[in-house]
């Protein structure tokens, strides 16, 4: 590794040395925030802090519920639990991040998307729909999902209140003051409520705070997440015990500083996240109970140079998983990394990216990944078309290689699994309406999964083998500017994605990595009829071996603007097909469920 470093730190002396030796070069003032891919990278998808307040979301997770090609599988309401699959992947293979950071669990990706954060705290979130390992490193093997925060740019207060059936109640509020060379924001959420199914009664809290310092040609920012959720957790990871309890608390630290090197940019994070988990296998016996506490800590430094017809951007990190468990003992692994991309525009038509890394492991040694991506815009801004080729990988987590109980078993013999993935499409955007079409295929090799030889057998942790994914992402958005005094469309979205799983082998039940959603069909309609907003997400979905179900939620809200103070009740009805369905087997969903509430914003 210190030879890795030592060239890598060369390299980025030597382009700094060519950058200003170079006196013919022209290059404009650029200022740069972390992304978890650059912006033409194939397959990507950026939701952007206006549709996350279009769409009146409960919790940060369901953001990710009408994403074309993301099945969001929750085993709660309100996102209290639940796991992302992509194009077919298990949970596991979505790397999550905050920031660019990954904040993904060592002990077992069912926590993956425990982020201590608000709905207020979010920018924008970048979903990366192929391998992403040259980025993100270790566990984007389908994919990943970046967390991007916002910074305050004006001050302001929220507060919403909510209630609803099964003793639903909910506060949140989030204060944003920027200031001359200070911005800071505290954010807060709370919900809580009743079982809507046997067993599944909630309460979590999230608390967030964000500080940032501008300097003269730098800038430092700190942020504070905190999250505590309890719940009941019927038949969440077996149906042998239905009467299981959880309780996790979350806490992630990041610190970064940016500092403009003459056209450069140079980003160091240093980075924490403790998780803690208090399972309970049966609710009403206190000794069957198991605790466990992962700590993820690292460095991670990049430095962005940007050069005639493009940018190079140079990238080192370090850091270690550690777990105390009860169950599965205590581990602690290391990781160093160091990445290369280099990005380029010819003629504001062509542009490719290029990323390679290598990631070292204690036990697995090194892993290297990279990505290959094209555009080619053939009427300027109007018509894209893009493809992408890509390798990705991921360690084994924790519970796959240490975790024993009757249900379970892991396997301490686990292997590295690996993808290659393939993406082609085209984007046409005009005035009011915009589309996407897309191709893809993944090859997965040596692929984990609890499998298991018949239902009476406990489920045990296993290489697969390989697996190839295939299937089509269709994306259509219409504005049709339908304005009248009675009734105003703004909007209208469709997209569909259908996956195919090819396994090779066969002879077991398989608990994740095959029960595979193989037909997804999302509609969203935004209108206005008499001055109140209506939001409807429809989504029909078909799981290759197990459910097919229809489900829809609405949103009605009434806002009324003032010089300082909005003001907006609504009513929010999930669910309102009252539809019966189990997004994993056994774990069935809430039915129709109703809440009411009000929105200030000063």
């Amino acid at each position: 590794m210190k030879t890795v470093l030592i060239t890598l730190l060369g390299a980025i002396l030597l382009v700094n040395a060519f950058v200003y030796a170079q006196d013919s070069l022209e290059l404009e003032k650029i200022t740069v925030r972390r992304k978890a891919a650059p912006d033409s990278f194939s397959s990507k998808e950026i939701i952007s802090a206006k549709e996350l307040q279009e769409k009146n979301l409960n919790s940060l997770p369901e953001v990710l519920n009408f994403v074309s090609g993301i099945d969001l599988r929750q085993r709660g309401a309100f996102g209290i639990q639940a796991d992302t699959s992509l194009r077919g992947s298990s949970f596991e293979q979505v790397a999550i991040l905050i920031d660019g950071i990954r904040v993904m669990d060592p002990q077992t990706g069912h926590y993956n998307l425990d982020i201590p954060l608000t709905m207020f705290d979010i920018e924008r979130v970048e979903i990366i729909k192929s391998g992403a390992s040259s980025n993100c490193g270790a566990g984007a093997l389908a994919g990943s999902i970046n967390f991007v925060t916002k910074k305050p740019e004006s001050r302001s207060f929220n507060l919403e209140a909510l209630g609803g059936d099964y003793a639903l109640g909910g506060q949140s509020f989030s204060l944003s003051m920027p200031m001359n060379r200070f911005s800071g924001r505290i954010s807060f959420d709370h919900k809580k409520a009743k079982a809507a199914r046997p067993n599944t009664d909630f309460e979590y809290e999230n608390g967030s705070f964000y500080l940032n310092k501008d300097f003269e040609s730098a800038s430092l920012d700190t942020l504070i997440g905190w999250q505590k959720k309890d719940y009941g957790a019927d038949s969440f990871y077996s149906n042998l015990f239905p009467e299981e309890e959880e309780h996790t608390e979350t806490l992630f630290l990041k610190s970064g500083f940016n500092k403009k090197i003459g056209v450069s940019d140079f980003r160091n994070d240093i980075f924490l996240r403790r998780h803690d988990d208090k399972f309970i296998l049966r609710r009403n016996s206190p000794d069957s109970v198991n605790y466990h506490t992962t700590y993820v800590y690292g460095l991670d430094s990049s430095l962005f140079v940007p050069i005639q017809s493009g940018s190079l951007l140079f990238g080192a990190s370090a850091g270690r998983d550690e777990i105390n468990s009860t169950n599965l003992g205590k581990h602690t692994r290391l990781y160093e990394a160091a990445r290369l991309t280099h990005s380029f525009l010819w003629q504001d038509k062509l542009s490719s990216d290029f990323g390679l890394r290598a990631d070292h492991y204690q036990k697995w040694s090194w892993q290297e990944s990279f990505n290959l991506d094209l555009a080619y815009k053939i009427l300027e801004d109007k018509l894209k078309i893009h493809g992408g080729i890509c390798s990705a990988f991921r360690v084994p987590t924790f519970t796959e290689l240490f975790y024993n109980d009757a249900a379970n078993r892991g396997n301490p013999e686990l292997g590295i699994e690996r993808s290659y993935s393939a993406t082609c499409g085209l984007n046409l955007k005009k005035d009011f309406y915009s589309f996407g079409l897309e191709g893809f295929y993944r090859r997965g090799e040596n692929l984990i999964d609890w499998t298991r030889l018949s239902t009476l057998a406990p489920w045990q942790a296993t290489n697969l083998g390989q697996v190839d994914y295939k299937g089509v992402t269709f994306n259509s958005v219409v504005s049709p500017g339908i304005d009248g005094r009675a009734f105003k469309l703004s909007q209208v979205s469709f997209s569909y994605n259908y996956t195919d799983a090819d396994k090779k082998a066969s002879g077991f039940y398989s608990k994740y990595a095959l029960d595979i959603l193989m037909h997804q069909f999302v509609l969203g309609l935004n209108c206005q009829v008499l001055g109140i907003d209506l939001d409807w997400q429809l989504s029909y979905n078909k799981r290759y071996y197990s459910e097919t179900y229809f489900t829809g939620n609405i949103y009605i809200g009434r806002k009324f603007a003032g010089k300082e103070l909005n003001f907006e009740p609504f009513i929010k009805i999930d669910n309102f097909t009252n539809a019966e369905y189990s997004e994993n087997t056994g774990v069935l969903q809430p039915g129709r469920w109703m809440q009411a509430g009000v929105k200030l914003e000063w």
